[in-house]
């Protein structure tokens, strides 16, 4: 099988929905965290597809922890093999393989369609809702790099700057949501979250669904540790918060929030200011290894109950 193991990856989780006989088309690659491969390992639980997840961990060495030096990882040495055995210049975090067709998939946004269009999310005849997906996945990598920038930044900015700057693209999709939610403004709805959209197009799943969901989750996450509530995130935002709230109770998603792939992995690296543990909490580089569970798990088997 094409991409059967990975000897580098530290965890191998097999995922399936019951049946260990079906074949796992897709595995993703990525660092032990939930980061830009949470939402696919979502979307993939979500369609019940059963895959592979490869996971690469970020280790402490001795050194100083501000410094680059200090940690390690042996996905390194396993993307110089990958390369060269797979003659892919473009190898990099997060991969996915489609085994199917014995070829690797980069760029996280690329991934999305990839897998949205195989697991039939996407039509790929469907010009106009691929190009919509396609601008919602840029949109809200924009608003990713309003995280990324937080958490990895060498200067920690001030929490209420962070919201605000994110608060500027989420007015956008509050717009955009606005004109999805319009068809469902026709009559009464008793509850009035119930005329919101909780989708980002067409009323059912498309890929951008599940990477807006994992931002706004780690977003939730910083207002609440640091403001000790999420209004400032979400004010006169009332549809971006139904969105949040609605998807999460969808019973396709119960699966993987209610698995260790989204409650135990940290939303970002251990060098990360924020969210380098779970709950959000800050990793301590030489004294929060111990509390690291979800490293080096060897090969794990995980599907419902």
């Amino acid at each position: 099988m094409f991409l059967s193991s990975i000897p580098e990856a530290a965890t191998t989780v097999e995922v399936d929905f019951g049946d260990k006989t079906l074949p796992k088309q897709f595995a993703v690659g990525y660092w032990s965290i939930r980061g830009l491969g949470g939402p696919l390992a979502m979307m993939l639980c979500a369609a019940k597809v059963p895959h592979t997840l490869f996971f690469f961990d970020i280790v402490e060495k001795d050194g100083e922890s501000e410094s680059p030096q200090s940690w390690s990882s042996d996905y390194f040495a396993g993307k110089t093999r990958l390369v060269r055995e797979h003659c892919q210049p473009l190898f990099n975090l997060p991969f996915c393989a489609d085994r199917e067709q014995e070829r690797f998939v980069f760029q996280s946004n690329a991934i999305s369609m990839h897998l949205g269009r195989a697991i039939g999310m996407l039509d790929k005849n469907d010009e106009k809702t691929c190009s919509e997906c396609e601008q919602l996945l840029g949109e809200i990598y924009d608003l990713r790099n309003v995280m990324t920038g937080y958490a990895y930044g060498l200067r920690v900015e001030d929490v209420s700057h962070v919201l605000t700057n994110a608060r500027n693209h989420l007015k956008k999709l509050e717009g955009w949501l606005e004109l999805q939610a319009a068809p469902l403004m026709v009559g009464t709805a008793e509850d009035e979250t119930e005329r919101f959209a909780t989708h980002l197009l067409n009323g059912k799943f498309t890929p951008p669904d599940f990477q807006l969901w994992e931002l706004l989750d780690q977003f939730e996450g910083l207002a609440t540790e640091s403001l000790g509530s999420t209004d400032d995130l979400y004010k006169d935002l009332p549809r971006i918060r139904a969105f949040k709230e609605q998807f999460a109770v969808l019973p396709e998603n119960r699966f993987y929030l209610e698995s260790w792939l989204h409650k135990e992995l940290p939303c970002n690296n251990c060098m990360a200011h924020y969210g380098s543990l779970p709950g959000p909490k800050t990793y301590v580089h030489g004294e929060s290894a111990k509390l690291a569970t979800w490293r080096k798990k060897g090969t794990v088997e995980l599907s419902p109950h």
